[in-house]
């Protein structure tokens, strides 16, 4: 089995309603879907997310597009390695990554179909049939914000996300309005990104501790782990890092400085899902879990992530992050189904979904008719 071709596709996947964050917001999903077909006739699917921006990722992988063809599907390792090294990625890791995540799990994919086996099986197999997602309540109006949370409780979600960094009053007034609405039956966790100095994020988090905080993920900038340490070291609340956890030397950074109580990364900030698996056990040595961080994940992806989460001992203790709650629409088939917060672990051959005819062209169709959702869009209100 030869890769024989390769091709590379635009979505835009609108969301219900806006995302806002502290860098700005967004209306829905702009990624690039990768297929690699074989020469007998297996077709493997990858996602590759839209960070910084798509036309981006796409330059990126069409770079990569040449080293790829006549290659054993099987050679995971070597293809990785020599997408870094013949095409200088190893220099640019951040844009790097997430492209060369797209491509090998398109590669996961067609070697569990050739096999006729799951990827959690070729990656260990299960230790878990479901693994637990949380429900992001988008920032608006603090009474909208404690009605969603109720009836995230009522669906039997027990993990509910804020994002926060907007100012002292109105971040407090969003937690005390969800953690009010769901009582002790939920875990709140809260998303800065990075808007806080050191001492405004120590200030804050003693501000926010009455409302009993599962964590809060990465309050300060992201290069800079001794300002996560001394956070961590002040503060009663966990703290998580996310944008800290790029690259598997960012997590080993964090483990030896003690600077996190958590880490959050994907296949995509480390370069695929084997870069994923390793993380995984490396952060299980050093008795840290780790949970699935999402730029903003189609089914593809989600289905991808599955398979790591579902074989590492130290991923399920805690919700990992997902947004198909936002999407209006997903491009894969099964749907992915949520079941009291948690998705299954797929159990089809390879990665477990295949694309949907309609809604992929639809998608595609959009981001030539409307262009990339940016994640780093003009806010059109304030939260």
């Amino acid at each position: 089995m030869k890769i024989a071709s390769i091709d590379l596709t635009p979505v835009s996947v609108p969301f219900r309603e806006a995302e806002t964050w502290f860098w700005g917001q967004r209306r829905g999903i702009s990624n690039v879907v990768v297929r690699l077909h074989t020469d007998d006739g297996l077709t493997g699917l990858g996602e590759a997310v839209g960070f910084p921006s798509v036309p981006v990722v796409l330059e990126a992988l069409a770079g990569m597009v040449p080293l790829l063809k006549e290659q054993d599907p099987h050679h995971i390792e070597s293809i990785t390695r020599l997408l870094y090294t013949r095409r200088g990625w190893h220099h640019y890791r951040h844009v790097g990554n997430g492209a060369i995540a797209g491509i090998e799990m398109a590669l996961w994919d067609l070697i569990g179909k050739a096999a006729g086996q799951p990827v959690v099986n070729l990656l260990g197999g299960p230790l878990t049939e479901a693994v637990p997602f949380y429900y992001h309540i988008p920032s608006k109006a603090v009474d909208a914000m404690a009605q969603e949370a109720k009836q995230a409780l009522a669906r039997g979600i027990t993990t509910l996300y804020l994002k926060i960094g907007f100012g002292a009053e109105q971040d407090i007034a969003m937690v005390a309005a969800v953690r009010e609405a769901c009582g002790t039956e939920a875990k709140v966790r809260v998303d800065a990104n990075e808007a806080w100095t050191p001492a405004e994020a120590i200030q804050m988090i003693r501000k926010l501790e009455p409302f009993e905080l599962e964590f809060v993920e990465q309050p300060v900038c992201m290069y800079d782990v001794d300002a996560l340490a001394r956070v961590r070291a002040a503060s009663a609340v966990p703290i998580a890092a996310n944008q800290a956890s790029w690259t598997e030397f960012n997590v080993l950074d964090i483990v030896r400085r003690q600077a996190a109580d958590v880490i959050l990364t994907d296949q995509h900030q480390v370069g695929g899902l084997l870069a994923f698996k390793k993380v995984c056990a490396l952060c299980e040595y050093a008795q840290l879990p780790v949970l699935k961080h999402s730029f903003g994940d189609l089914g593809i992806s989600t289905a991808a992530a599955l398979h790591v989460l579902g074989s590492c001992a130290n991923t399920t203790t805690m919700a990992s992050q997902t947004h198909l709650h936002f999407l209006e629409h997903d491009i894969v088939r099964p749907i992915h189904s949520f079941s009291g917060g948690t998705l299954p672990v797929p159990r089809a051959p390879g990665l477990g979904v295949e694309l949907d005819p309609e809604r992929m062209a639809e998608a595609h169709e959009r981001y030539h008719r409307e262009g990339e959702y940016s994640p780093y869009g003009e806010r059109r209100a304030t939260p």
